[in-house]
């Protein structure tokens, strides 16, 4: 099956629902969107959005271990058709009718949903595309009900440049938790706005009934490359030849071993048989007997499951690249890992 070309459709493509006046000397109006009304503007392929967005039905639900995934397909003849996205509790859902937030029990088979995700998330480019979303929203809501994700500046100004937010004494501003926020916690934050009226300026303004303030975004990425001739400082120890195990053609590394040496803490569940490595807001899990990998809120496959050996957890060496994200040299001692 060929994989479908991926758009990244501006968000403001999304609560455009009258041509924007781009004349100053234009009368500003208010307008509301009719329900499922279509989108009028134009497509701005070139435009580079803050957050994506990913419409259709949820067609599968599935429960695996420490994570909910779910398949959401539509009926688009251009751009991508499905999706599937991993659930755990960094994903914020939010329902569109109410405004308040949801559990991963409420997302079932047949539902429309709207996902939202960074454009920097890191997916898994199968088909169909896999990933961690940031947002997802339950769409239930009978009249228009427009919703904004982005970050926004000093002076409420979304990433894109087409949309302001002026919070009125009616916004209810709220944190991922449910926390009640002020309105000098929104600057320099990525936000969630349901809205339904917005002034047709440009920027367009707009006050939000509800805002949810994001966590703070975590950087993923690899260890730099050190180039020649510049002075660049990383951590490093040598992992031992003794220390690796050749299983079924897979060179494993001991998981404790490593990852303390990377300043992980490691815990043990014995029942679930899962290990669970922790440095700050980092977080992973591997199972034994799974070939599936907790990575930037998705699960990646690294062709190899963890093994128990001597009652010690072995995973692959690429856990260390893929997953840590530390770089690895091949020495002839064994292995340097720096970080």
């Amino acid at each position: 099956m060929n994989i479908k070309k991926v758009m990244a459709l501006s968000l403001a493509t999304c609560i455009a629902v009258s041509p924007i006046a781009v004349n100053a000397e234009e009368e500003i109006r208010l307008i509301s969107a009719p329900i499922n009304s279509p989108i009028s503007a134009p497509i701005d392929e070139a435009k580079v959005t803050e957050y994506i967005e990913f419409r259709g039905k949820i067609t599968k639900v599935e429960n695996g271990h420490n994570m909910l995934a779910i398949l959401v397909e539509n009926e688009n003849t251009e751009g991508l058709d499905a999706l599937k996205a991993y659930i755990n509790e960094d994903v914020i859902l939010l329902n569109d009718k109410t405004l308040e937030f949801a559990d991963e029990d409420d997302l079932e088979v047949g539902m429309e949903v709207t996902i939202f995700y960074h454009k920097d998330t890191i997916m898994a480019m199968s088909y169909p595309p896999q990933l961690g979303p940031d947002v997802v929203i339950i769409n239930e809501a009978e009249e228009y009900q427009g919703v904004m994700i982005s970050k926004f500046d000093e002076n409420l100004l979304n990433a894109e440049g087409d949309m302001i937010i002026r919070p009125s004494e009616e916004t209810v501003i709220v944190d991922k938790d449910g926390e009640s926020l002020e309105i000098e916690d929104l600057a320099n934050r990525d936000l969630i706005a349901f809205f339904d009226i917005v002034l047709t300026s440009y920027p367009g303004q707009t006050s939000p009934k509800k805002i949810i303030v994001m966590p703070e975004r975590e950087e993923v990425g690899v260890v730099d490359e050190v180039n020649e001739g510049e002075e660049k400082e990383f951590k490093e120890f040598i992992l031992d030849n003794e220390c690796i195990k050749d299983i079924n053609g897979f060179k494993m590394i001991p998981l404790r071993f490593v990852g303390e040496g990377l300043g992980y803490e490691v815990a043990w569940n014995q029942e679930t048989k899962t290990a669970e490595l922790t440095r700050g807001a980092q977080w992973t899990a591997v199972t034994i007997g799974k070939d599936n990998y907790n990575f930037a809120k998705m699960l990646i496959r690294l062709g190899a499951a963890p093994e128990l050996v001597d009652s010690k957890t072995y995973v692959p060496q690429s856990f260390i690249e893929e997953v840590l994200k530390a770089k690895v040299e091949i020495i002839p001692e064994g292995l340097k890992i720096l970080y």
